[in-house]
């Protein structure tokens, strides 16, 4: 009986052991879940903040396109206009000549 009893006890010892074990792995668990919370929010709130600079600097590259096609435009247009200037030049050079020729 003696023998029982204290088997019994230390029975009884391991479980509240285990059962301490148990609430500071739970306690633990707990602390675990809420850095984990934490970090997710950080981190959602991070990708929301990155998706907004995405955002923003597509819609920048969209400007900028647009403003490059523009100016690709004025350039391409101001290089005809001298293009046809130099070309009107030559040709009243090529009648000055001319002109030059006949009177000398």
């Amino acid at each position: 009986m003696e023998k029982l009893k204290g088997e019994a006890q230390a029975n009884k010892d391991h479980m509240l052991q285990y059962k301490e074990i148990a609430q500071v792995n739970e306690v633990a668990l707990k602390q675990i879940e809420s850095a984990h919370e934490k970090f997710k929010a950080e981190a959602d709130k991070l990708k929301k903040s990155l998706e907004d600079e995405i955002h923003f600097l597509k819609g920048r590259v969209s400007e900028l396109e647009s403003d490059l096609m523009s100016k690709s435009t004025e350039v391409i247009s101001t290089v005809l206009g001298k293009k046809e200037a130099l070309s009107s030049s030559f040709a009243e050079i090529d009648r000055l000549k001319e002109e030059n020729f006949v009177k000398t």
